[in-house]
């Protein structure tokens, strides 16, 4: 493909592991110098950005930080600005899995882990990179990474992650529909279940489980989640706009 987008500055929250990887990925092969964010950098991920520099001629930064921290994504946006002069693109990838309780044994320290960091992330990071895009009079795009399991019925002893990913969506409308006359254009992608090292491992009984209840019988690639990402960052999708689309590979579940 070729976006448009080469020479855009974008950052990646969880962008050296599993979906955030695959936009990563995606945006680096776009020509998009990249400021990938995650808790702590290990030395696979540090290796993976030395990788995606070498093979695409890009310019990647890598930042340690909390994004649930108010004060430290100040930091993000000042050592990103710093360093490219610039920021286009906004993806918000990082999260925290779900807790499976049932609701009433659910603590209120199990609420807020993943309110904190699912939810309240993606409003800390985007209002960061609306302000920005506002004081400099610059248009942008963000993307934020929803969950098929916010818009099911069935998604057991979930109640955490459910509110989070659903609160993320509205947070996702709301901000798409006021700032859109200011050229910054806000979707949502709605994964289901994916492919990662982490998840669903080839040869495991459970990944076999779980490949039969889907339609296809294929898991989604992060790579996949990806590309859906670059095409909403672009010029090419400059009428879509608050949208959540819908990446699961048919999933109902």
């Amino acid at each position: 493909m070729d976006l448009g987008l080469k020479g855009k500055v974008a950052i990646v929250t969880g962008g050296g592991r599993g979906i955030g990887k695959g936009c990563s990925t995606v945006l680096a092969q776009e020509g998009c110098n990249l400021a990938i964010v995650d808790l702590a950098h290990d030395e696979d991920t540090r290796q993976y950005m030395k990788e995606l520099a070498g093979q695409y001629g890009v310019d990647v930064l890598e930042l340690d930080a909390d994004v649930s921290d108010e004060q430290q994504i100040e930091q993000i946006f000042r050592k990103t600005i710093g360093h490219f002069g610039t920021v286009d693109i906004l993806i918000n990838n990082a999260g925290r899995g779900a807790i499976r309780k049932p609701f009433h044994e659910l603590t209120t320290e199990d609420w807020r882990s993943v309110q904190e960091i699912t939810l309240n992330s993606q409003f800390f990071m985007s209002r960061g990179f609306v302000k920005y895009c506002r004081e400099q009079k610059r248009p942008g795009s963000i993307v934020n990474v929803l969950s098929k399991s916010a818009f099911t019925t069935n998604s057991k002893d979930n109640t955490t992650y459910i509110s989070a990913k659903m609160g993320a969506y509205g947070l996702t409308k709301g901000i798409a529909n006021e700032m859109a006359p200011f050229g910054i254009r806000v979707n949502g992608i709605v994964p289901g279940y994916v492919q990662t090292e982490r998840t669903y491992p080839d040869g495991d009984a459970r990944t076999e489980r779980m490949r039969a209840l889907l339609p296809t019988g294929k898991f989604t690639l992060p790579v996949e989640i990806g590309q859906v990402a670059a095409f909403l960052c672009s010029d090419c999708s400059s009428q879509i706009i608050g949208a959540a689309i819908d990446c699961s590979g048919g999933t109902m579940l």
